[in-house]
C-alpha cells in the first residue's frame, strides 16, 4: 500500500470511530437528558393546571357549600319514601299504586324489583300488570302525576284489541315498571 492510501484509510477510520463515538455520547448522555427535561415539563404543566384547578375551586367554595345546602333544605326530600328498610318503602309504593289503579275494578299483579342503593337514596321500582279501558287509564296516569310522592313511569307497555270501532273505550292489557325514591337509611336529609 502506498502512504496515501494508510493515510486516507486511518482518516477514514478515525471519522468512523468520531461518528460512531458521538452517536454513543449522544445515547447515552444527551438524550437521557432530553428526555428527562421534556418528561419533567410535562409534569410541570399537569401540576400546574391541577394548582389552577384547585384554586379555582377554593373561589367557588362558598358557592358549592351554599348550593349543597340548599339541596339538604329542599322541600323535594319530603316528597321521597321513607323507612328504614326498602321492602316497608316498596310495601308503601304497592300501596300508593294500588289505590291510583283503583278504577280498574280488575285484578292487579305486582312484583317488586330489587332495591338500588345511590348516594343518599333508595330507587324503588315495582312491575304492574294490569287491565284497563282508555280513559282509566288516562285518570290513573293524571293521578301519578299529581301523586304527592314523586313516581316515575320507567316502562310502560300498552296492547289494544286489534279490531274495534271508532268511539269504542277497549280494554287495555298494561305492562309498567313505576319506580320512586326512598331515603337511604341514615341519611341526613330527612
Amino acid at each position: 500500500m502506498t502512504p496515501d492510501l494508510r493515510r486516507t484509510a486511518r482518516r477514514a477510520t478515525a471519522l468512523g470511530l468520531f461518528g460512531a463515538l458521538l452517536g454513543i455520547v449522544w445515547l447515552g448522555v444527551v438524550e437521557p437528558i432530553l428526555t428527562f427535561k421534556d418528561a419533567a415539563a410535562e409534569e410541570r404543566g399537569i401540576a400546574l393546571r391541577a394548582l389552577k384547578r384547585n384554586r379555582a375551586l377554593l373561589r367557588e367554595g362558598a358557592a358549592i357549600q351554599a348550593a349543597q345546602a340548599s339541596v339538604e333544605q329542599s322541600a323535594r326530600w319530603r316528597n321521597f319514601y321513607e323507612g328504614p328498610k326498602a321492602e316497608a318503602a316498596t310495601l308503601q309504593l304497592e300501596t300508593d299504586l294500588r289505590a291510583i289503579f283503583r278504577d280498574s275494578n280488575n285484578p292487579t299483579s305486582m312484583m317488586a324489583e330489587a332495591a338500588i342503593v345511590r348516594g343518599p337514596v333508595t330507587r324503588i321500582a315495582v312491575r304492574v300488570t294490569l287491565t284497563m279501558r282508555v280513559d282509566q287509564l288516562a285518570d290513573a296516569l293524571d293521578r301519578i302525576q299529581k301523586q304527592p310522592r314523586q313516581l316515575r313511569v320507567e316502562g310502560l307497555t300498552i296492547q289494544a284489541p286489534d279490531f274495534q270501532s271508532a268511539q269504542a273505550n277497549p280494554v287495555l292489557a298494561i305492562q309498567a315498571e313505576i319506580s320512586a325514591l326512598m331515603l337511604a337509611p341514615g341519611s341526613e336529609q330527612a
